[in-house]
């Protein structure tokens, strides 16, 4: 299977459009920040998202409001935060949002939150985790030098075998702990994205 996983795309949504001309995958997975506090764009990712011939899979950032995907599930469309959905042997999880930051967005939940979302998931014997945030300590260091990634993703860190995750724009990067593979595929709006083949291969690109 190869997957796409882009992140952070802010609204920059011709950049998507482009992406959808010189890649193809099975599976599109977009880690948050979708639009820039802008509601309706939600709308408008939808109907870009629509070229897209495989599957795709969304989180919500803190820069996005959740209840904006409310309802725009479809066949080929799936807001996966707070489920686990499995689809070709992979069961794929999701946590949108952040955890609190000092800018008072839109999305912002707590550690005890995503504990509670990372004990209920139904694992498989394969897991991906669609996370906005980054585990805590791991591709989450900003440019002021702050830890901002998530405790409860770094605690559950082993019953994946990939994260994937943005939130942090300059931490962009692949590393390896463990059995897991953690990926932070930068922010989408500058271009950055990431192809993964699961027999190991990652690729981090610009469009």
């Amino acid at each position: 299977m190869r997957i796409l996983a882009i992140s952070d795309i802010h609204s920059s949504f011709s950049k998507l459009k482009r992406l959808f001309e010189v890649e193809n995958a099975e599976v599109l997975v977009v880690c948050g920040d979708i639009t820039d506090f802008v509601y309706d764009d939600v709308k408008t990712f939808k109907k870009i998202v629509e070229r897209f011939d495989g599957m795709c899979l969304v989180v919500h950032g803190n820069c996005d409001y959740e209840r904006a995907f409310h309802g725009i599930d479809d066949e080929k469309l799936i807001f996966i935060h707070g489920k686990s959905f499995a689809y070709n042997e992979i069961v794929f999880h999701g946590l949108g949002g952040s955890t609190y930051t000092p800018f008072n967005t839109p999305s912002e939940y707590s550690e005890s939150l995503y504990y509670s979302l990372l004990k209920n998931f139904k694992y498989g014997e394969r897991n991906i985790l669609i996370s906005h945030s980054p585990p805590h300590g791991i591709l989450d260091r900003t440019h002021y030098g702050k830890r901002a990634g998530s405790v409860a993703v770094k605690e559950y860190l082993h019953k994946f075998d990939f994260v994937l995750c943005g939130h942090i724009h300059e931490a962009r990067g692949v590393v390896k702990q463990g059995r897991t593979t953690v990926i932070n595929s930068g922010a989408f709006r500058r271009g950055y994205y990431s192809r993964i083949d699961l027999n190991g291969e990652v690729t981090l690109l610009k469009i």
